[in-house]
């Protein structure tokens, strides 16, 4: 009788401290929402303001980009496995005194490059500890819950980000007002931290032992589960770097329109997160091709305000694709391990928004073609879907099995390249700025001792 009271204890007590947890991770998601929603719509129509261009923008996401790719790799490579609430305390509040300096570097392109770098580059440690703390702490149905929730509710308080930004930029003057938005966002963001910091510490478990290599089957699906998120998710940040200057510069609409088109994509996340959350698999390839289809439905509409319009749809469909990948990366937690699982879903943004930043500035000189790199992006990843996945798939299952095995060595082999030529570059660039210091610290010195010798008359 006293076991089973002291097992009945032990369920309660655990099922109090998993609800505890849901409720720490649905609240930080719920604060942070705000402050992303801010601060992610504000700067490209900040940048737009202080004159930026398209390739300007496309340059500087470019950078930030590659800048997120050395850090992920070098938290994989080199990286502590271990969670802790320091850590990811740390990386939280890092993130958002980034996001904040950004307008005081508008002046300066070279500092704005350097500062947003690595705004964006602290998003992904962030990501990554978050992930892997949430995989660690639910089992697949109630992660997918979870996902679902902090998704819905991060959607709401956007909503309410994006109405602050919308009334901010329609009935106030000057430059001021973007410096005033910053600073809303940098205090509900820290509070979003304080929500962390007292999130109990027995969540943040030791994921070294959660790293490992699974077998040809959930490798391969991991691998090909990633490939197709990056070929969305280019798209996707594509358009939305193009869509700002597009509203603005081409059909000459006020930044308050602008500011919308995030604040309609919002709006459909709230509803669209609860639509997919329990949908067969199949239902998905319907958001792929909603994404893959609205690049060339944004550059051929010329009235501003149907933009809202496409929006809503834009943001439905990408919700869709957000919760398969979560969907993916925690049926394969089993084989690949939290910290892998959480490491691939994480830095898709950082891979997407390289790529999406190359392709866009090799072809900025025609706005035309940067939209129709978008849809060649989202047709490619819809084309992966189609013939690469079981679920999708329009052919034959042999076929499949075929096909995602050859996208699976090709990008393997790709990676591989791509891990080299990072660490190439990054051991050049740190050659050069080491021989930099050296040149100025040289010069200083030969100067000063010219002085001296002026001085004593030597």
């Amino acid at each position: 009788m006293k076991n089973t009271v002291f097992r009945q204890s032990r369920v309660a007590s655990f099922r109090f401290k998993l609800g505890l947890v849901f409720f720490s991770f649905s609240a930080e998601a719920l604060i942070a929402g705000f402050y992303i929603a801010v601060t992610r719509s504000i700067t490209p129509i900040l940048l737009i303001a202080s004159g930026y261009r398209l390739e300007d923008i496309l340059l500087i996401n470019g950078f930030a980009g590659l800048f997120s790719l050395v850090i992920g790799l070098a938290l994989y490579k080199y990286g502590s496995r271990r969670i802790s609430k320091l850590k990811l305390l740390t990386v939280h509040v890092l993130e958002r005194t980034m996001w904040f300096t950004i307008p005081f570097m508008v002046g300066n392109k070279v500092l704005l490059t350097l500062v947003y770098g690595l705004a964006v580059a602290s998003t992904l440690p962030t990501s990554i500890y978050m992930q892997s703390t949430i995989l660690s702490s639910f089992d697949n149905i109630e992660y997918r819950r979870i996902v679902s929730v902090r998704t819905a509710l991060a959607s709401f308080s956007s909503i309410l980000g994006h109405v602050f930004v919308v009334l901010t930029l329609a009935t106030l003057s000057g430059q001021g007002k973007y410096l005033g938005l910053y600073e809303t966002a940098f205090g509900i963001g820290i509070l979003s931290s304080i929500i962390v910091a007292l999130t109990p510490k027995n969540v943040f478990k030791n994921s070294a032992t959660m790293v490992r290599n699974g077998g040809l089957e959930a490798e391969v699906k991991a691998t090909n589960t990633f490939i197709l998120l990056v070929a969305i998710l280019s798209s996707y940040m594509l358009l939305n770097m193009a869509w700002t200057p597009r509203i603005m510069y081409d059909l000459k609409a006020p930044d308050y329109i602008a500011a919308s088109i995030g604040f309609a994509q919002t709006v459909a996340a709230i509803g669209s997160s609860f639509f997919w959350a329990n949908r067969n698999s199949r239902t998905y390839r319907y958001a792929l091709i909603m994404l893959a289809s609205m690049p060339l439905l944004v550059y051929t509409t010329l009235e501003p305000k149907f933009h809202i319009a496409l929006a809503l749809t834009y943001g439905f469909s990408i919700v869709g694709v957000n919760l398969y990948a979560a969907r993916m990366y925690s049926g394969l937690v089993g084989e690949i391990g939290v910290f892998r699982a959480g490491l691939l879903l994480a830095s898709t943004n950082s891979f997407a928004l390289t790529l999406a930043s190359i392709v866009g500035y090799s072809v900025s000189a025609s706005p035309s073609m940067v939209f129709t790199a978008s849809a060649i992006l989202g047709i490619a990843g819809l084309t992966i879907a189609l013939t690469g996945f079981p679920e999708f798939a329009i052919i034959p299952k042999n076929y499949v099995q075929l096909y995602s095995k050859i996208m699976y060595q090709t990008g393997v082999s790709s990676y591989n390249l791509a891990v080299c030529a990072v660490s190439e570059s990054a051991k050049a660039s740190l050659r050069i700025v080491g021989l930099s210091f050296t040149l100025i610290l040289l010069f200083i010195i030969y100067r000063t001792l010219y002085y001296i010798a002026v001085i004593t008359g030597g």
